[in-house]
């Protein structure tokens, strides 16, 4: 017992400590993960869904920084039967024209265990087919070898057409405010991975045969059987994959199809943008291998770097539903936004069109403005002047206004950083009528004739050649004078050696530059009603299927946005009624008792004078009787 004791190590942690850890454990026991939800899932539908089983505690619907839903969402009841039950029950059963999988959710330490076990089990797995593989025919061997071809395909069209959703999402899974402690239990290990090969015959390969395909705008609710039925009308078809999120389980859009000939292929490759499949018209194209895919991206960077339309400046300043941009934003002026953006779509489909680095479009100007109320108010809130700024009108000579207007600037930078400080804010025309502002589209035969005229105007102006040599003096002073001021700080260094050298260093003046350019960027961004930040090499061209997304969902949250608004402002007449009620409480008024005597005297008054002249009446003289007895 002696030995026990000395032994035994004192907790460093407090008997109230253990005590909610233990609450906490016991609590996270109850915890659930539902899978492969829909994308117009909602937290009241989860909990009409769910709650019919026990209390339900919490709902947390995962999301990403655009809004868009991951398909998953932790749930949290208040007992384990409770949790059982609704794991027996909602596994595997449909929720919105969706088979969801219900499952515990695992901590991320047990979590990345069992991954790597499966994996080990996986590979081990394969490994023993594969020797087993070795033993048997041609024709028993073609069956077995499919999965990790089918696999490594899989990959290359996860990698060439959904620009890399998965990262996103995983990196989504990292932020929300349980991942730390729940992140996603995908029981499934991650695809791409093969055995070490070992010698033997080579592995079938589809794609060098011209046997696969890649399939792309999918309706996300087919099956990978019905898919496989629809393109059977070409040929034989040995295996259909649909690609699907690694987290969620959601269908991709995409798809592989293996025929076990390479003219059923070719044949169904003819008919791309001719095969409809529930009323949406598919995309078939051959599929390709890894290096193909890679020399392809490789292909479309050189060729966003040679492009000097300045695409990638559309996303600049995009408002997307469900963003912290897009609150209180007005149902009319995110359907303008929408109905802008896709017009721009339209004009840039012709090459002639890019977009300018150093013009602004602004619309929503109120009627009463003209160009010289636009400079104001560009001054005021972003204190530059513009070079040209300029309200369109009807006509030239000072009809009504058309709502839009245009403003230059000398810089990019310049220019970017109004745009920042202008669009969506609520504050320069109001609330529900914000500022929508984007860079410009412009005409390249239109503005290299401005140029030229520009440039000719300038040669034959003596005073912009006046400017041009007064500006090159004025250079030419300001060296001067820092070469002077170089000199004398060196001649100064013996007095003073680590100071001015730290000054005069170049690196250090050059890194304090470069901390403060991204400290004014960080503080630009985070401008709550901002917008997105454009990355050059990116496109910002969106599609019109979702721009029509965007709209819908920015109605949603309008609509949930109003519910909320009115829920609360109920709450706060319930409480201000109540309030009333208990300050109006019946008070009984303090009895003054001079005014009740002087009250009485009075009363007795008038009713003594009332007596006196009931009894000064005389009485009416009996009537005799006019008949004798």
């Amino acid at each position: 017992m002696t030995e026990k004791v000395e032994n035994h190590k004192p907790s460093k942690f407090s008997k109230n400590e253990l005590r909610r850890r233990s609450r906490t454990y016991f609590h996270r026991q109850c915890r659930i993960i539902v899978r492969n939800l829909s994308y117009k899932i909602t937290e009241d539908m989860l909990r009409s869904e769910f709650e019919r089983f026990g209390t339900l505690e919490e709902v947390n619907i995962l999301k990403r920084e655009d809004g868009k839903l991951v398909g998953c969402a932790f749930l949290q009841f208040s007992q384990r039967e409770e949790s059982d039950r609704a794991i027996k029950e909602m596994n595997s059963q449909p929720i919105m024209g969706r088979k969801v999988e219900v499952h515990y959710a695992q901590d991320k330490a047990d979590y990345s265990r069992t991954k790597r076990a499966k994996i080990k089990e996986e590979n081990s797995v394969k490994i023993e087919n594969d020797e087993d593989v070795q033993v048997k025919d041609e024709d028993d061997d073609e069956g077995g070898e499919d999965d990790g071809e089918d696999d490594d395909e899989d990959d290359e069209g996860d990698d060439d057409e959904d620009h890399d959703d998965d990262d996103d999402e995983d990196d989504e899974m990292e932020d929300d405010e349980h991942g730390d402690n729940e992140d996603d239990m995908d029981e499934k290990p991650p695809k791409g991975l093969k055995p070490p090969k070992k010698g033997g015959k080579q592995q079938h390969n589809e794609v060098e045969e011209g046997r696969e395909v890649f399939v792309k705008n999918v309706p996300y609710e087919v099956e990978a059987s019905e898919l496989q039925e629809i393109m059977s009308q070409f040929g034989i078809v040995e295996k259909a994959l649909i690609n699907k999120e690694r987290i969620s389980g959601h269908s991709k859009g995409t798809a592989f199809i293996i025929f076990k000939l390479k003219d059923s292929a070719e044949l169904s490759c003819r008919h791309s943008l001719k095969l409809k499949v529930r009323d949406q018209y598919v995309e078939i194209m051959p599929a390709l291998r890894k290096t193909d895919i890679a020399n392809r991206e490789k292909a479309k960077q050189e060729k966003r770097a040679k492009d000097s339309r300045n695409l990638y400046l559309l996303k600049e300043g995009l408002i997307m539903a469900g963003s912290p941009a897009a609150k209180d934003v007005s149902k009319a002026d995110m359907a303008q936004r929408l109905r802008l953006e896709q017009r721009s779509n339209e004009i840039l489909k012709n090459f002639n069109r890019f977009v300018a680095r150093d013009r602004l479009t602004i619309h929503n100007i109120p009627q009463n403005y003209v160009n010289e109320d636009l400079r104001k108010m560009i001054v005021k809130f972003t204190s530059y002047k513009p070079k040209e700024c300029r309200v369109m009108r009807e006509n030239r000579a000072g009809g009504s206004s058309r709502g839009y207007g245009f403003a230059s600037f000398a810089k990019h930078e310049i220019a970017l950083e109004v745009l920042r400080k202008l669009n969506n804010n609520p504050a320069v025309f109001g609330k529900n009528s914000r500022p929508i502002v984007s860079f410009s589209i412009e005409d390249r035969n239109v503005y290299n004739i401005r140029q030229k005229r520009l440039e000719k105007s300038r040669l034959n102006n003596p005073t912009y050649q006046k400017k041009l040599e007064e500006l090159k003096a004025k250079k030419q002073a300001k060296a001067k004078s820092r070469k002077e001021a170089r000199m004398d700080a060196l001649k100064q260094l013996a007095m003073a050696p680590t100071t001015l050298l730290q000054k005069l260093n170049p690196k250090t003046r050059a890194a304090e530059l470069v901390q403060k350019k991204k400290q004014r960027k960080r503080d630009i961004e985070q401008t709550p009603f901002a917008g997105e930040v454009s990355k050059e090499g990116k496109s910002g061209i969106r599609s019109n299927r979702k721009i029509a997304y965007q709209a819908d969902a920015h109605l949603k949250r309008i609509n949930q946005e109003r519910k909320a608004e009115k829920k609360q402002r109920r709450k706060q007449e319930h409480a201000r009624n109540r309030m009333e009620r208990q300050g109006k409480k019946k008070v009984k008024p303090k009895l003054n008792v001079n005014e009740l005597k002087k009250e009485d005297a009075f009363f007795k008054e008038a009713i003594g004078k009332y007596k006196d002249m009931i009894s000064q009446v005389k009485k009416a003289p009996a009537r005799s009787k006019w008949y004798s007895e």
